[in-house]
C-alpha cells in the first residue's frame, strides 16, 4: 500500500514538472513572437513614413507652377447724345458691345521670377492701325482700317522679388495714376462700363513699357517707375492726353521718358486703402515731327484715391489734377498736321481735372438673398479743359453725371449691372441727357 502510494507521488511529481517545463516554454515562445510583432509594426511604420514623405515630395514637385485668368463685358446701352460739337439738341441712340475679352498668363519660374502676359480683344474685332509716313513733304498719318476694335498686349513683364520687402516689374507694365489699374475686371467696379471721368483725362488701364521697383513697409506701399511718355501729337479738346498713349503705333517713341510715383497706406486687394499718385515727363521729344513744338510740352498729373469697406458697405473715389506746358503750341502744331482732323484741337487745355465717389450697399443679408446685390450711387465729374493758356476755356465738356443701379452676382465668376444716369452740363444751352445700361461681365482663374 505505501508502495503504491510512493509511485502514485512519483508519477504526480513527475507530471506537475512537465506541466512546468511545457508553461515556460510557452511563454518564452510568446515573448519571442511578441517581439517579432513589434519589429513588424516598427517596420510597417517606417514604410509608412517613407511612403507619405515620398507622397508629400511629390505633391510639391507637381504643384502646379502657371494658371489662366479671364474677364470679359458686353454692354448695352441707350443714350441721348449729341451729334456733333455745334449740336445742342441731343437725340436717342442705342448701341451693343462686346468691350473686351481678356486673357492673362502668369508663369512661376521659380520662387523669384515670373512672368506674366495679358491680352485684350476690345470691341470683337482687330485692325485699327495708325502709321505715321515720314516720307511725305510734311509728314503725314495714315489710318489702315482692317476691322472694328483692336488687339492688344497690356501687360508683358517680369516679376522679380528680391525679398519681402523690394520687388521689381519690368517690360510692358501698369501706370498706376489713377484706380482704372487697380479695378479693371468687371466686379471691381460698380457702374456698366470703366469710369468715364478717368477716360476723360488719361489712358484707361494705363500701360506702358519701362521698371517698376516696389518698396514694402508695413502697411505701405511705394512704386517708382521710369517709363515711355506721351505723345502730344494726337493731345486731343475733349479727352485731353488720354489718346496720347502710343499704343496706336506699331513701334512706341522713346525719347521722352515719365516718372511715376504712388505711396498707399492699407491693402488695396481687400478695398481698405487710401494713396496719392504722382506723374511727370516730357511729350514734345515722342512726337513723329518733334519740330512742330519747341517746347518740351511737360505734363504733370497728381491724384487722390482711396477706399473704404466696412461690413456691408463701400465708399471708393479718386481725384485727378493734370497740368500740361505748352498747350498752345501744342494745339497750333497739331491743327497743322497733315492727317490729323483739325476740329479735335479746337483748345487744348492747359489744366484738366476729373473725379468720382461710388458707394455701394451689399442687400444680400438684408433681404435673405442667397446671393451678393449690391445697390450703389455713383458721382462722375470731369472737365479736360479747365484753364487754357489764351483765352477762355470752353465750358462745352465740363460735365458732372449722378447714376443709380445694382450688381447681381449669382456666384464668383458672373456679375450683371443695371445703370440709369444723368448728365448735367456746364454750357447753358445743353440739355441734360439721361440714359440706361446693361452689362454682364465674367472672370475666372484655372
Amino acid at each position: 500500500m505505501k508502495f503504491n502510494n510512493i509511485i502514485t507521488s512519483m508519477i504526480l511529481w513527475s507530471l506537475t514538472g512537465v506541466s512546468t517545463a511545457q508553461e515556460l516554454t510557452l511563454e518564452k515562445q510568446l515573448e519571442i513572437q511578441q517581439k517579432k510583432l513589434q519589429e513588424i509594426e516598427q517596420k510597417l511604420a517606417s514604410l509608412q513614413n517613407s511612403k507619405q514623405n515620398t507622397t508629400s515630395k511629390s505633391d510639391v514637385n507637381s504643384a502646379k507652377n502657371w494658371h489662366i485668368n479671364s474677364y470679359g463685358s458686353i454692354l448695352y446701352k441707350s443714350e441721348e447724345v449729341f451729334r456733333n460739337i455745334q449740336d445742342t439738341s441731343p437725340e436717342r441712340r442705342a448701341k451693343t458691345d462686346v468691350e473686351r475679352v481678356v486673357f492673362e498668363y502668369v508663369y512661376d519660374i521659380d520662387d523669384k521670377w515670373q512672368v506674366e502676359a495679358e491680352i485684350e480683344y476690345e470691341h470683337g474685332g482687330t485692325g485699327a492701325a495708325l502709321e505715321y509716313d515720314g516720307f511725305e513733304e510734311f509728314g503725314e498719318f495714315e489710318s489702315e482700317i482692317e476691322a472694328g476694335g483692336e488687339i492688344i498686349v497690356e501687360k508683358l513683364q517680369v516679376k522679380y522679388v528680391v525679398n519681402s520687402y523690394v520687388t521689381a516689374k519690368m517690360g510692358r507694365i501698369f501706370v498706376p495714376v489713377g484706380l482704372g489699374t487697380d479695378n479693371h475686371k468687371p466686379q471691381e467696379y460698380f457702374s456698366t462700363e470703366r469710369h468715364w471721368s478717368e477716360a476723360s483725362l488719361i489712358p484707361q488701364v494705363w500701360h506702358e513699357t519701362g521698371l517698376n521697383l516696389i518698396s514694402k513697409w508695413q502697411d505701405f506701399t511705394l512704386q517708382t517707375l521710369v517709363t515711355t511718355g506721351l505723345n502730344s501729337e494726337y493731345f486731343r479738346t475733349y479727352n485731353w492726353v488720354a489718346t496720347g498713349h502710343q499704343k496706336r503705333f506699331e513701334q512706341v517713341n522713346s525719347d521722352d521718358l515719365a516718372l511715376t510715383l504712388r505711396l498707399d497706406y492699407g491693402n488695396v486687394k481687400i478695398g481698405r486703402y487710401a494713396g496719392v499718385s504722382f506723374y511727370t515727363g516730357d511729350t514734345t521729344g515722342n512726337r513723329n515731327n518733334s519740330n512742330k513744338v519747341s517746347g518740351d510740352g511737360n505734363l504733370t498729373i497728381i491724384g487722390l484715391h482711396g477706399s473704404y469697406q466696412l461690413d456691408d458697405w463701400l465708399i471708393r473715389g479718386q481725384y485727378l489734377f493734370g497740368k500740361l506746358n505748352d498747350s498752345e503750341e501744342i494745339t497750333n502744331a497739331n491743327k497743322t498736321t497733315p492727317g490729323l482732323k483739325p476740329g479735335n484741337f479746337s483748345q487744348l487745355g492747359s489744366e484738366a481735372e476729373s473725379s468720382f465717389v461710388e458707394l455701394a450697399y451689399n442687400s444680400q443679408n438684408l433681404f435673405n438673398l442667397s446671393s451678393p446685390l449690391y445697390v450703389f450711387g455713383l458721382y462722375e465729374h470731369a472737365n479736360p479743359i479747365k484753364e487754357v493758356e489764351q483765352g477762355n476755356p470752353t465750358s462745352r465738356f465740363d460735365i458732372q453725371e449722378f447714376s443709380f443701379g445694382l450688381n447681381y452676382l449669382p456666384n464668383n465668376n458672373l456679375v450683371f449691372k443695371a445703370q440709369v444716369s444723368e448728365q448735367a452740363y456746364v454750357q447753358q444751352n445743353l440739355e441734360n441727357t439721361r440714359s440706361f445700361s446693361f452689362s454682364m461681365g465674367y472672370y475666372f482663374s484655372i
